[in-house]
């Protein structure tokens, strides 16, 4: 049964510390200059370690967390979610990480808190827009539409199993993934800018 998300938008208070300025000067070079946005999404690492989220947004950059692979919960299998704030050359900038319990009462897991970066080969969400655009834009060229019928089977935005976010700006996300109907594939793979993305792992959002 899903768990309304608007119940869980308090969690752990963040803790606040003093940075020394030279710190925070190394951290923003580091980071360097990236696209920003606000949007939820959900681990799609296999790995039973877990994804690394590092300092900055290359291969090398040091690990500061990791994001726990998913979880079997009564049955079902719930992913670590995360706050994106931004992204460049491929990665996703996070300011969270938790754990949701969905089927119990259980209170939410943080897991991640701070600044990290994530891979964006390891990132996926769900769909609620029909369409697939060439850039974060309304007028921008459609170039797949996310609805129809395959084999007499009827598909929507939400058959579009997302399995790599390669980019966000504002509310907008350039994702990757298949059509996938009973758990297979159905077409080839779809890359493209859209909004209005859901990151709840048990129903669509409205």
């Amino acid at each position: 049964m899903a768990r309304d998300r608007s119940k869980i938008l308090f969690r752990a208070a963040a803790l606040f510390c003093l940075i020394p300025m030279a710190a925070a000067a190394d951290d923003a070079v580091a980071e360097g200059a990236h696209e920003a946005c606000a949007i939820s999404a959900w681990s799609t690492d296999p790995d039973p370690n877990g994804l690394n989220v590092r300092a900055a947004p290359q291969d090398d950059a040091a690990i500061i967390g990791t994001l726990p692979a998913a979880r079997d919960v009564g049955g079902e299998r719930f992913a670590t979610e995360v706050s994106i704030t931004g992204s460049k050359d491929g990665w996703l900038r996070i300011s969270e990480g938790w754990v949701l319990d969905y089927i119990g009462d259980d209170p939410t897991e943080v897991v991640f808190k701070g600044v990290g970066w994530v891979s964006g080969r390891h990132i996926g969400l769900g769909l609620n827009n029909r369409h697939l655009r060439r850039g974060p834009a309304h007028d921008a060229p459609v170039v797949a539409t996310l609805a129809g019928t395959i084999d007499g089977m009827p598909y929507g935005p939400d058959s579009i199993l997302v399995d790599r976010i390669h980019a966000c700006r504002g509310d907008w996300l350039e994702v990757e993934g298949v059509l996938t109907i009973d758990g297979i594939v159905r077409g080839p793979r779809l890359r493209g800018w859209t909004t209005g993305t859901c990151s709840n792992q048990v129903t669509t959002c409205p």
